[in-house]
C-alpha cells in the first residue's frame, strides 16, 4: 500500500467548521504524511469531548466525501477515504502539483447530524500563492461526448436557487447516463473569495416537490434508498444552491455517462 512509503508528517491539522446542521457540534484532525511525487496519507478523525466517533452514517452510498481543491482552483478531487473500527478514515491521495490544498470532508457522524470541515493543508515543496483561477464562464461545456446546459449561471445569495441541467450527446438528450454514487449527478460549488462550500445532488421535479426544501434536499438525499448502479438517469434534472454569501464559485458537476464519470467546470456567480 501507499500508506508504507509515506515518509514524513507534513503536519497535524484542525478543521474548520463550514457546515453543522446537526445538534452535536463536533471536532475534526487531519494528520497528513507525504508521499514520494508530492503525494500524501491522510488519516482523520473526528471526536464529541474528545472521543472519537466511530459509527457514520451513508451518504450517497459512501460514509465521508472529502473534497480536495487547491487554492488556485486548479486542481479538483472527489474521494472516498476508508473507514477504520476505531474510527480513523485513512486516504492515499495520488501526486499533486506543489503547492496548498483545501481538504474537505463532508459526512453523517451517527447521532450528531451532517458535519463539514475544512483543511488547509500543504503539499510538496513551498511555493508562492498563487491566483485563484475561475472556471471558464458560460453555461455550456463539453465532456468526451457530452454537451451539459445550465439555464442559469447566476444564483441568489442566502436563498435556494434551482438550477435546470441538461445533457446531451450528439445534439439529442443522452440516452446512456446512470447514477454517480447514488444520486443523478453531484455538484460542488467553492466560493472563490472565502472558499465556502456546497454539495448538492440531481434531483427530479417529482424529489424536488417532496425535499425539505430549506436543507437543499440534503434530509431527502440521506435518507432515501440510493439509485442502483445500473438504473437509468434522465438527461434533464435540478440542482438546488444555497450560496451563503455574494461572490463567483467554482463549479464542478459529475456525472456518468456509460461507465465513466465526467467531471465538467463551470462558473457561477450569487449576486444580490
Amino acid at each position: 500500500m501507499l500508506a508504507l512509503l509515506a515518509t514524513a508528517l507534513i503536519g497535524t491539522y484542525s478543521g474548520h467548521p463550514v457546515l453543522v446542521t446537526g445538534r452535536t457540534p463536533l471536532q475534526a484532525t487531519l494528520q497528513a504524511s507525504a508521499l514520494p511525487g508530492n503525494g500524501a496519507h491522510f488519516e482523520i478523525r473526528e471526536q464529541a469531548n474528545g472521543t472519537t466517533v466511530r459509527a457514520y452514517d451513508l451518504n450517497m452510498t459512501k460514509r465521508l466525501h472529502l473534497i480536495l481543491v487547491s487554492d488556485d482552483m486548479r486542481t479538483f478531487r472527489h474521494l472516498h477515504p476508508t473507514l477504520h473500527p476505531d474510527g480513523r478514515f485513512t486516504l492515499d491521495v495520488a501526486p499533486a502539483p506543489a503547492g496548498l490544498y483545501h481538504v474537505y470532508i463532508d459526512g453523517d457522524p451517527h447521532g450528531s447530524g451532517r458535519q463539514v470541515f475544512r483543511f488547509d493543508v500543504p503539499l510538496g515543496s513551498a511555493k508562492p500563492a498563487a491566483a485563484r483561477v475561475a472556471n471558464p464562464p458560460g453555461a455550456t461545456a463539453h465532456a468526451g461526448p457530452y454537451e451539459v446546459r445550465l439555464d442559469r449561471t447566476t444564483v441568489d445569495p442566502g436563498d435556494i436557487t434551482t438550477i435546470h441541467v441538461t445533457i446531451l450527446k450528439n445534439g439529442r438528450p443522452a440516452p446512456d447516463l446512470h447514477p454517480y454514487l447514488g444520486g443523478m449527478a453531484h455538484g460542488v460549488f467553492i466560493g472563490m473569495r472565502d472558499l465556502a462550500y456546497m454539495h448538492t445532488h440531481g434531483m427530479s421535479a417529482e424529489m424536488l416537490a417532496m425535499s425539505d426544501q430549506s436543507d437543499c434536499g440534503d434530509s431527502m438525499m440521506t435518507t432515501m434508498p440510493a439509485l442502483a448502479p445500473d438504473a437509468s438517469v434522465p438527461s434533464a434534472f435540478l440542482l438546488q444552491v444555497l450560496a451563503p454569501s455574494a461572490q463567483p464559485y467554482d463549479f464542478w458537476l459529475q456525472f456518468r455517462g456509460g461507465s465513466t464519470v465526467y467531471t465538467v467546470p463551470f462558473l457561477v456567480s450569487a449576486s444580490p
